[in-house]
């Protein structure tokens, strides 16, 4: 079954076939009991925290968090208060109170949002709960909260590096503990370099890291000051640093089939296939040169198509060179982009091929690795370019469930 997403609501759904996004959920699905299951090998007891940001990724948001709902996904991770509200009205239409952790900043004058949705915001730092506790205070409400600590990341957090820090923590926290505006859910930290397996500076940074977080949860405790849930891992921690699971592990990208490594631990598969249509075919005469700036000239005739596939759409510039999957009617046939990528079209050059107009075309998602390398070739990772597939690319979903499958137009 088929169905779809417009992630610009002012641009109506697909009309004919352009470029689109093709969402498996049947993957999706697969790789959270895939990482649930090599989470609780470990850990039978640790929670897997769904991070959903950036609508899921570029996935969209209604279909996929619905998909991990009926999994039995019971938390969330987002980035900001409206992808909080989100997904919360996707969980309350699908009668679920799963927990909502906003990871990043929330303006401290929206604390009524955040209790009227149930969301549970990070606590940045001692002044800025603080901040939000005044909002609380000022507006009778109770909020549920986690505290970020840095013990390496130094991005956000309540320093936590040495026992100085982990003291002054402490002291910060007991008033906020005692605070019946203020529920504290969690503590966490975030890992710098946990993607970067094999290379010994960053596992010992890594390592650092962990026996900070450690130490901190130790004095803590001490301190008698009870905290129900402490989690560290990232993806890339989740897979290959089982014991640091503890209560949970924060999984975003390996949902969605991009691998940590190479040679991942878990057999995932990719979620989002990038897609378009060959729109245009010529040929290209010896010396001419095809696209913007002249950079690929012909040395003898050569056969190009043309794509209605552009920067605009989430192909980077830097891709030219990128090897994509053309479905002929004789089969798969691997075709590279020549010239410069223009701002809604590319070409490639498919000399010799049976190729038509209207063929399909595959630009990655066939294997994970084909996401890798196009990130590599444009000096980025696979996170950027998931979540760089434009908003006016529309996700079409598919669905092997029987459950019935919804239309968002």
């Amino acid at each position: 079954m088929e169905s779809i997403y417009q992630l610009f609501s002012a641009v109506p759904a697909r009309q004919g076939r352009r470029t689109w996004a093709e969402i498996d959920l049947d993957a999706l699905r697969h790789n959270y009991r895939c990482l649930l299951a090599q989470i609780h090998r470990s850990s039978p007891h640790a929670r897997l925290i769904a991070v959903v940001k950036a609508e899921a990724y570029g996935h969209g948001y209604p279909l996929c968090v619905k998909t991990l709902l009926a999994e039995g996904c019971d938390a969330f991770a987002v980035a900001s208060l409206e992808e909080g509200v989100a997904v919360r009205e996707i969980c309350r239409a699908e009668a679920s109170d799963a927990a909502i952790l906003i990871l990043g900043y929330t303006d401290p004058a929206c604390a009524s949002l955040l209790a009227a949705h149930g969301l549970t915001q990070t606590l940045l730092s001692p002044a800025y709960a603080e901040a939000l506790l005044a909002e609380a205070e000022a507006r009778d409400l109770c909020l549920s909260v986690q505290v970020a600590v840095n013990t390496g990341m130094n991005r956000i957090g309540f320093a936590a590096r040495n026992p100085e820090e982990y003291a002054a923590a402490a002291a910060s926290l007991r008033p906020l503990l005692a605070s019946p505006r203020l529920r504290i859910d969690g503590v966490y930290t975030h890992f710098a370099r946990a993607d970067e397996v094999g290379i010994p500076a960053a596992k010992q940074m890594t390592d650092l890291q962990m026996q900070r977080f450690r130490a901190l949860r130790q004095h803590l405790e001490a301190e008698g000051l009870s905290i129900p849930l402490y989690h560290a891992c990232n993806s890339a921690a989740a897979l290959y640093r089982p014991e640091d699971h503890m209560d949970a592990a924060r999984v975003g990208i390996l949902l969605f089939g991009a691998p940590a490594l190479e040679d991942p631990v878990v057999p995932l598969r990719s979620v989002m296939k990038l897609k378009t249509v060959v729109a245009h075919l010529h040929d290209l005469l010896p010396g001419e040169s095809v696209g913007y700036g002249g950079e690929y000239v012909a040395k003898e005739k050569r056969r190009l198509a043309t794509l209605p596939l552009g920067y605009a759409d989430g192909l980077p510039r830097a891709c030219t060179g990128a090897r994509v999957t053309l479905h002929t009617k004789s089969g798969p046939k691997k075709a590279t982009v020549v010239g410069r990528i223009c701002m809604d079209q590319c070409m490639l050059d498919v000399t010799g091929l049976d190729v038509a107009c209207g063929d399909e075309v595959t630009v990655f998602g066939t294997d994970p690795a084909e996401l890798t390398a196009l990130s590599h070739m444009a000096g980025s990772i696979d996170h950027e370019l998931l979540c760089g597939i434009s908003p006016r690319v529309p996700r079409i979903y598919t669905d092997s469930s029987p459950r019935e499958n919804t239309k968002k137009e």
